[in-house]
């Protein structure tokens, strides 16, 4: 065997999240071939106490400020196909993502991964933002760090899998005060205060500083370097660009303190103050508009989206103008990607205030041209038009009268015809939708045809059987059980002619019906029966036999690898043999987690039926795992690998807690790969 994954960790001595990341790490250990390797570059001998449970494998490492140094004194002896690294002030959420790649082989698919990074602001969770971090990646011989600060893992190759499985990360975590032992600061602060020192009248010094002040999370500091930067660039006789970006961004950097009140306050004397200019007050005006809303200020927000949408339309009538306003981040491009999200708000303001005239007005605003544009902002649209609900049928009717031919507002159209009764036009607008429905709204269109009895294939016409699964896994779980039911009845009729997709329904459907509660023993095999018939029909019609012949094969669905065990259960079961069923039973149990608890109760009504209840109790499986172990320990020091590996999977199920079988799996694993 192999070790498919090699992890690798810096550890110092910070114990507070030491113990978490090493708890989240615990399930990748037990359940894939994997091993764990500590850089320590710590001193604390409670910290390599803690460490030594979880891992043979530890590199003493002295610190030398080169993070790529000591990545790669962990990459050295790295011995799995993959690599994982991170640090010790970082945990998974769940790692069920991640070990559901490597068991189902599609991890072979693919050269890198990339999951997601939790970076939090303060210690306290408040501010926080997420990114993509690409630290995991096939082990090949060239692969290394570079870059002592910042280091990159390379080569880097596609194809890459994104995960949606994430970190938490305290490492830019600040204190309230600034504190420089504490806190990662910028490389250029300390010089660039050094020079202020010299040079007190200089206000592009200033904005540099409150910049850095910015980026390691001191806001209030950053609030007074900006202070002190506006100020000086006042008594210049032009307008520079850095005052540009200090009038801009105080009331921003006061709200990341949390006085939203004050930064709102600023950002108003600041508007009318003569020195302002127009790319000024579009930049403000969108700032402002997110304070309002937050502050539930609805009036005054309307009145700074009618700010923003007037000083864009004169700058985009006065590009010269245009070009010459700009500051670093603060531009009309950078200004017009904010041009819905703005124009959101006000719908939102506009209903909360009642005030739909100027919710007409901004509907006209909004680029519907721009598909690409507007398809991020639909599932807000979709928001807004729900959440006021008594003005619902009012939206609609002014989106008929828009004239464009944005899809969603092609979906929208026919919402307001079938409110009005007028079916026909309504179906014949409905079947335009379908040949142009933007992503994720195949669902309303479908909600659409099962109300009014539309046919579904030119949607269908349109939909992949990707997007058909996606939708069936979606819809069911959704829909509550009656409303599910219900809805199910009036479906299937449309899809006669598409017995593929009428089946991947009926899944969904029999997945939702038995995973919802207990059910009578002949039920329950009756339609675990017609589930296994669905799925089996499926696999025939899409695989060679040749191919389920071997339904552990990880290229085969999922779904098919838990049914083919089942049916052979189900089939035993039917004949009398109960306990012959138990093997197969047990295999399903851990393929299809969805599922274990519809089959976990048929283990139990089987185990019922032939009065065969467990008898062991925990006191004897521990004395059974403690014989175990020792086996184990004399297999080892044998070097009976391929002997002490088989026993090995039979004790983790024994002690699936027992840390010192996770140590005792990783030497074993290692010495497998160097034989």
């Amino acid at each position: 065997m192999n070790i498919q994954l090699s992890i690798s960790m810096l550890v110092s001595d910070r114990m507070e999240t030491l113990g978490k990341c090493l708890a989240s790490l615990k399930p990748l250990l037990m359940e894939l071939d994997s091993e764990l390797i500590v850089v320590f570059t710590g001193k604390n001998e409670e910290t390599l106490e803690l460490v030594q449970q979880y891992t043979p494998q530890i590199i003493p490492f002295t610190w030398c400020d080169d993070f790529s140094k000591a990545r790669n004194a962990g990459l050295k002896e790295a011995k799995g196909e993959w690599f994982l690294y991170l640090d010790d002030d970082e945990w998974f959420e769940d790692t069920s993502e991640i070990i559901q790649f490597f068991k189902s082989g599609e991890y072979k698919l693919y050269q890198s991964a990339f999951y997601i990074q939790h970076n939090y602001l303060d210690f306290e969770g408040k501010r926080f933002s997420d990114g993509d971090v690409g630290r995991m990646c096939r082990l090949t011989p060239e692969t290394e760090f570079i870059f002592p600060i910042h280091e990159n893992l390379i080569p880097f190759f596609e194809p890459c899998k994104k995960l949606t499985a994430f970190v938490h990360h305290f490492g830019y975590a600040r204190k309230e005060t600034y504190d420089r032992k504490d806190t990662k600061t910028s490389r250029n602060l300390p010089p660039l205060l050094e020079m202020y020192e010299k040079n007190p009248d200089s206000p592009q010094c200033c904005m540099q500083i409150s910049q850095e002040y910015k980026s390691v999370g001191e806001y209030d500091k950053a609030v007074e370097y900006c202070r002190k930067g506006l100020s000086l660039a006042r008594k210049d006789e032009l307008i520079y660009n850095y005052e540009l970006w200090l009038q801009v961004n105080l009331p921003l950097l006061i709200s990341y303190t949390g006085d939203l009140k004050l930064a709102l306050e600023e950002g108003e004397r600041m508007l009318k103050h003569p020195r302002t200019l127009e790319a000024g007050s579009l930049h403000l005006s969108i700032t402002l508009t997110a304070l309002c809303l937050k502050l539930k200020k609805y009036r005054k927000g309307l009145r700074y989206v009618r700010l923003y949408h007037e000083k864009l339309l004169y700058l985009l009538k006065h590009p010269e103008k245009a070009v010459l306003q700009r500051a670093p981040g603060i531009t009309l491009e950078s200004a017009k990607k904010e041009t819905v999200p703005v124009y959101m708000d006000g719908l939102f303001f506009a209903a909360e205030d009642k005030d739909f005239q100027t919710a007409k007005q901004i509907l006209s605003w909004m680029p519907w041209e721009d598909e690409n544009k507007m398809m991020p902002h639909y599932p807000r649209l979709e928001e807004w038009k729900n959440t006021f609900e008594n003005q619902k049928d009012a939206i609609l009717r002014e989106y008929e009268r828009l004239n464009t031919s944005n899809s969603y507002i092609c979906i929208q159209k026919v919402l307001f015809d079938e409110k009005q009764k007028r079916m026909q036009k309504a179906e014949v607008l409905w079947r335009e939708c379908t040949g142009n429905c933007p992503p994720g709204f195949q669902w309303e269109l479908i909600e659409i045809a099962v109300r009014n009895h539309f046919s579904l294939e030119p949607l269908l016409d349109q939909m992949s059987p990707e997007t058909w699964n996606e939708y069936t896994e979606t819809v069911t779980e959704r829909k509550e059980w009656a409303e599910m039911e219900e809805f199910y009845q009036r479906i299937t009729p449309l899809l006669e002619a598409r017995p593929f997709y009428k089946r991947k329904l009926e899944q969904c459907f029999l997945e939702k019906l038995l995973t919802r509660g207990m059910l009578e023993p002949s039920r329950l095999v009756e339609l675990l029966k017609q589930y296994c018939a669905s799925v089996c029909t499926d696999a025939l019609s899409v695989y060679k036999e040749e191919a389920l012949a071997e339904p552990e094969a990880f290229s085969l669905p999922t779904r098919y690898r838990f049914a083919a065990p089942l049916k052979e259960a189900l089939r035993l079961i039917e004949a009398g043999n109960l306990i012959e069923s138990f093997p197969f039973l047990k295999d399903a149990l851990h393929i299809y987690p969805k599922m274990s608890g519809t089959v976990g109760q048929l283990l139990r009504y089987l185990e019922e039926e032939i009065e065969s209840p467990k008898q062991a109790i925990p006191e004897e499986f521990m004395v059974l795992g403690e014989q175990v172990k020792q086996v184990l320990r004399g297999l080892i020091a044998a070097g009976q690998w391929d002997e002490a590996y088989g026993v090995m999977g039979q004790l983790l199920s024994l002690l699936p807690d027992d840390l010192e079988v996770l140590r005792m799996k990783q030497a074993i694993l290692r010495q497998e790969v160097r034989g």
